[in-house]
């Protein structure tokens, strides 16, 4: 799939050498720098987001992706696909919170299922998709990281480890609070406002 022959070209994949029952995982090493791999992070999230046929799983602390990761999801959203989405409820960098809920509102209304991480700062950054590929490393989904910042994650293909990262989503869940209308709801004209603002300055996140 594309996917697989983005981080061919682009990165170095190994097999590990499992014992007795368990099969061997491929594990790809995405590695983003500025110059010489400017692009190869957000086409890999895009591809695999467009890849999806069942569920997409994101966990990230900076939810303000560039424009063909956002609307890879709304196509998957469009095909059926299940989009859950963590993100703390609180940040660490002025206007990220309102930016990321501008977004997460639109997304939740085209039908992705987003959770409020209320548990203290969340920093996993982790995505999985069909239960068959995972990622797991330092790339956030906002412009920083996947425009300038030299980045590293792991890529799984396999079934083991992303049911593993599946279930660290699922236990992050209970510390969680839905993002749905009600929730809009109390938040006040000025957030709002702001959120409006900050989703302006996305492209600088």
């Amino acid at each position: 799939n594309k996917e697989v022959n983005l981080l061919q070209r682009d990165s170095i994949i190994y097999e590990t050498n499992k014992d007795g029952n368990q099969t061997n995982a491929k594990v790809a090493i995405l590695d983003r720098a500025p110059v010489s791999r400017p692009t190869v992070a957000r086409d890999f999230y895009t591809l695999s987001i467009e890849g999806a046929s069942q569920r997409i799983r994101i966990e990230n602390p900076y939810f303000v992706p560039t424009t063909s990761i956002y609307k890879a999801i709304q196509k998957a959203l469009k095909q059926g696909v299940l989009v859950e989405i963590m993100v703390p409820e609180k940040s660490d960098i002025p206007f990220t919170p309102d930016a990321m809920l501008h977004k997460l509102y639109k997304l939740y209304k085209k039908g992705a299922h987003v959770y409020l991480y209320r548990g203290g700062f969340l920093h996993a950054k982790m995505m999985t998709v069909d239960s068959t590929l995972s990622t797991l490393g330092s790339i956030n989904l906002n412009s920083r990281s996947l425009r300038y910042d030299y980045e590293a994650n792991a890529v799984f293909f396999d079934r083991k480890i992303t049911a593993q990262l599946d279930s660290l989503y699922e236990s992050d869940l209970k510390k969680c609070v839905r993002l749905d209308s009600l929730y809009w709801k109390k938040r006040s004209s000025w957030r709002k406002a702001v959120g409006w603002f900050a989703n302006l300055l996305t492209p600088f996140l």
